[in-house]
């Protein structure tokens, strides 16, 4: 009598191994993208400061995670206490004011990421057109079919939401590193609470720093004949505060962000700012090479920064004396730059 066929089927010891390869592999990832966010968010706090230092983080938080999941756009929601998101980074790049405002409205009342805020939980969407949690925005630069949305808590606190999109279906359902992803979201919302905390301590700072000057005399007799400088007036350190533009922008000179600061050096509205092609449609061309060629080395990655006065053109085609300034940054892979702008001296 023929042997029974075996009811359990055998199992080879090394069918399980590409799979246990595989959450190696991923959480190899992981870990490595939790080193380049504290090494980013160093680097950044040593070159930046204020809203700046903010949007370069915020910025590098969607390209971790965007590298992590082969996502193709990306945006973040940097939320208070009470839900109410105070900064952002949109997949569209930089947009007028109050449509920006419309658009986090519409998301965060019919959206993913405002299921996500409100479940405390990863959002997926295999299929846009089959869900009803994705909403399509006016005039969406790009296709969307699958999104993957993660959530980054502070205490017990939703800080952040970032949201992923790519335009094939099913694109994150099955991906390896979603396993660990909330080890990497732990770390990025202990990098957002240092950066803030360290804007709150730095705002502190430079208000002592004004509060203190304000009981100086801008010129003491005995300080200068010692050899000693005069302290700063508080419009001096004022002036250091308030009088700087801000930037990002990607390599062939979009706007991602720019201060109203920014625009008001050029006597534009922050709104109609960011509807130009390029920033370099501010600068006259007669600039000089020296700083136009640094800039294009800073975009080549031959060099890391640049810095240098340059002829501004105004809104009504005046001439304005500018001192430029940036730092090389990725967008998606690819070489963007975030600086500050100043005026310069008229005789330059």
């Amino acid at each position: 009598m023929p042997d029974r066929p075996n009811s359990q089927k055998s199992v080879s010891p090394n069918s399980d191994r590409p799979v246990a390869a595989q959450h190696l592999k991923a959480l190899r990832r992981a870990i490595a993208a939790q080193e380049e966010l504290i090494s980013s968010a160093y680097a950044t706090q040593r070159a930046a400061r204020g809203q700046l230092m903010l949007k370069s983080i915020l910025l590098e938080i969607v390209q971790v995670f965007s590298r992590l999941t082969a996502a193709e756009e990306g945006s973040v929601f940097l939320l208070n206490n009470e839900g109410v998101v105070i900064e952002s980074i949109l997949a569209r790049g930089a947009t007028m004011r109050e449509l920006k405002r419309n658009l986090i409205g519409q998301v965060l009342d019919q959206g993913l990421a405002g299921w996500v805020m409100k479940r405390r939980r990863l959002g997926i969407i295999d299929d846009t057109e089959a869900d009803e949690r994705w909403v399509t925005l006016a005039y969406q630069p790009y296709q969307v079919r699958s999104v993957l949305c993660i959530p980054i808590f502070k205490a017990k606190h939703v800080c952040a939401v970032v949201t992923l999109m790519h335009p094939n279906v099913a694109h994150f359902s099955h991906l390896a590193i979603l396993r660990y992803m909330d080890v990497v979201a732990s770390v990025v919302g202990l990098v957002l609470d240092n950066v803030q905390q360290k804007i709150e301590l730095t705002e502190v700072n430079d208000l002592h720093a004004i509060g203190s000057s304000e009981s100086v005399p801008i010129s003491d007799p005995s300080s200068e004949s010692s050899g000693g400088s005069p302290s700063p007036s508080p419009d001096m350190v004022n002036t250091e505060l308030t009088e700087t533009g801000v930037y990002i922008i990607t390599g062939d000179g979009k706007f991602l962000y720019a201060n109203p600061r920014f625009a008001h050096m050029f006597d534009y509205r922050l709104e109609d700012l960011v509807t130009l092609d390029s920033m370099f449609e501010l600068i006259c061309a007669d600039s000089g090479d020296r700083l136009l060629q640094d800039i294009k080395r800073c975009l080549n990655r031959e060099i890391r920064s640049f810095s240098g006065p340059c002829k501004g053109r105004g809104k009504h085609g005046d001439s304005i004396p500018l001192i430029l300034e940036g730092n090389l940054t990725r967008f998606y892979g690819k070489p963007a730059i975030v600086g500050t702008l100043q005026r310069g001296s008229p005789n330059k």
